[in-house]
C-alpha cells in the first residue's frame, strides 16, 4: 500500500488548521478566531489593578507638585544649614510644613478637578507621591548630614510623608465633597 512512497511525500489529514484544507473548513476556522486583545506592558497592565488607573496616570497627577515640593524643601535645607544658620529653626520647619500642607493640598484638589479622580485614587495619588518624595528626602538627608539618624530615616521620611499626604488629601477631598452639595 505505502509502497513506492516516500514519507514526505504522504499527506497526513488530522484537521490541524495549518494544514491544507477545503475552503469552506477554512472558513470555518477563520470565524472562531477571536479578535487579538490589545497588549499593554506589564507595568500598566498591573496599575490597572491601582482604583481602574494605570501608573502613568499616577505619575501625571503627581508629578509637578511633588516635584515642587522636593524643590521647596531641598532648598530650605541647605539654605538652613549653609547661609541661614543663625535662623531659629522653627522658621524653616513651618516654612516646610506649609508647602506640604498647600501642595498636598493642590494634589488633591487638581486630582478631583482637572483629572476626574474618585476619593480612593485621590488618596493613593497623595500615599504614592508623599512615599516617593519623602524616599527622596530621606536619601538627601543620609548624604547631607552623615549621622546616625538619617539611617532610620530612610524608612521614617517616607512613612511619614504619606501619612501626612493621605491627611492632607483626605481633609481637602472631604471639604470638596461638602462644598459640592
Amino acid at each position: 500500500m505505502l509502497e513506492g512512497k516516500h514519507k514526505r511525500d504522504l499527506k497526513y489529514s488530522l484537521g490541524f488548521p495549518w494544514e491544507e484544507t477545503d475552503e469552506a473548513l477554512k472558513e470555518e476556522l477563520s470565524l472562531k478566531k477571536e479578535p487579538k486583545q490589545k497588549t499593554r506592558s506589564q507595568a500598566g497592565a498591573w496599575g490597572e489593578f491601582i482604583y481602574g488607573r494605570d501608573l502613568k496616570w499616577y505619575k501625571e497627577v503627581i508629578l509637578w507638585p511633588m516635584f515642587l515640593l522636593l524643590i521647596i524643601e531641598l532648598g530650605v535645607r541647605v539654605l538652613q544649614t549653609k547661609y541661614l544658620y543663625l535662623w531659629n529653626e522653627q522658621i524653616f520647619s513651618y516654612l516646610i510644613y506649609g508647602a506640604r500642607v498647600i501642595l498636598f493640598g493642590y494634589l488633591a484638589v487638581a486630582a478631583v478637578k482637572l483629572y476626574r479622580a474618585d476619593k480612593a485614587q485621590v488618596l493613593f495619588a497623595a500615599a504614592l507621591g508623599g512615599l516617593l518624595t519623602g524616599f527622596v528626602l530621606a536619601i538627601f538627608q543620609f548624604f547631607w548630614y552623615l549621622e546616625l539618624w538619617t539611617f532610620f530615616n530612610l524608612v521614617g521620611q517616607p512613612l511619614l510623608m504619606m501619612f501626612m499626604g493621605v491627611a492632607i488629601a483626605w481633609l481637602v477631598v472631604n471639604l470638596l465633597i461638602k462644598f459640592k452639595k
